[in-house]
């Protein structure tokens, strides 16, 4: 059993209990207020509560972290874990620039420790099913991906860092770094920027909605992220055929449906798959790679690149 240490309490973190872990065991968290990390220790039966980051990054027996911090904190929570010899899991976006997923990966590098980027949606069935289909060409060439990411943060009230930009928050960071990536893992290419709009609720705040267009290797995709509405949808289509998913990127209690619709014969059909949580199976999927001494994916080449284009997004975007 691989023992494991949170780093914050964060709400995205509670998905990781409620049934027992094959291969690990989560055996302390840190909060830099003691009475949150005792209040999360009670809630989920964890024996060792820390009022620091560094104090359990000290504990010899913790072999691994998950790190699902403030984005600003990926880079240098990364860097000490890898210092203190612990493997990480951090939270997509693994970090707010090129640069500094660079330098955590150099130190996971440098200290032998695994990085691997946490994206729980290549853990759901329906997006796996999604990508096997692609696989086999049952809907032919794909030449059309749309991506629709988006919650309105005032309704479900999330964390209020995603509204600060200094701690990488915005619709991008949060939602259209997932577009970015779907789009690279059903069509196996880095993608070139065709454009990109943003609209930002004040002068200088965060993206509240991003539109990018993109050429992903002959593929038209359209990705768009928000935190004004809900939209949450994925379209591929091909020359064949196509199929669509709604709510596919939700949490665990969502039954998945995807619809392939084919054009000989104009056939429709549904493949459901019930309610899964997919954070239990990362982290599994993640233990299990220290177990086997095997390199996890999404690792840090793969997030660097995701930020590459993440970058070029900030950089070309016209506001509106």
């Amino acid at each position: 059993m691989i023992k494991i240490g949170i780093l914050g309490t964060a709400r995205i973190a509670r998905p990781f209990f409620g049934k027992p872990l094959k291969n690990a065991e989560i055996v302390a968290v840190a909060s830099r207020e003691q009475a949150k990390a005792d209040a999360f220790g009670d809630e989920f039966n964890i024996s060792r509560r820390y009022g620091s980051y560094d104090r359990l990054l000290a504990d010899p027996d913790i072999e691994a972290v998950y790190i699902p911090l403030p984005h600003h904190l990926h880079c240098e929570y990364t860097i000490k874990a890898a210092q203190a010899g612990k493997h990480v899991l951090v939270e997509k976006p693994a970090a707010l620039n090129v640069a500094d997923v660079q330098a955590m990966t150099a130190a996971c590098q440098h200290n032998n420790v695994y990085l691997m980027e946490a994206f729980m949606y290549r853990f759901k069935s329906v997006i796996r099913r999604m990508k096997e289909i692609v696989g086999l060409g049952e809907i032919g060439k794909v030449n059309y991906i749309d991506f629709n990411w988006c919650f309105n943060i005032k309704e479900v009230m999330r964390s209020p860092f995603r509204l600060d930009r200094s701690q990488g928050g915005g619709s991008m960071y949060d939602l259209g770094i997932y577009g970015i990536d779907f789009v690279r893992y059903m069509t196996g290419s880095d993608p070139q920027i065709v454009s990109a709009t943003m609209k930002r609720e004040v002068p200088g705040g965060v993206d509240m909605l991003a539109h990018v267009q993109y050429d992903a290797g002959g593929v038209f995709a359209v990705c768009t992220s928000g935190l004004m509405m809900d939209a949450n949808h994925q379209v591929i289509g091909g020359t064949l055929g196509s199929m669509s998913a709604r709510a596919a990127l939700a949490g665990n209690t969502v039954e998945n449906v995807l619809q392939i619709h084919l054009l000989k014969g104009d056939v429709l059909r549904e493949e459901r798959f019930p309610p899964e949580n997919p954070y239990i199976a990362e982290l599994e999927y993640f233990a299990g790679c220290i177990e086997r001494k095997e390199r996890p994916f999404p690792d840090g080449e793969n997030g660097l690149r995701n930020l590459l284009l993440l970058e070029e997004v900030f950089a070309r975007a016209i506001e509106v």
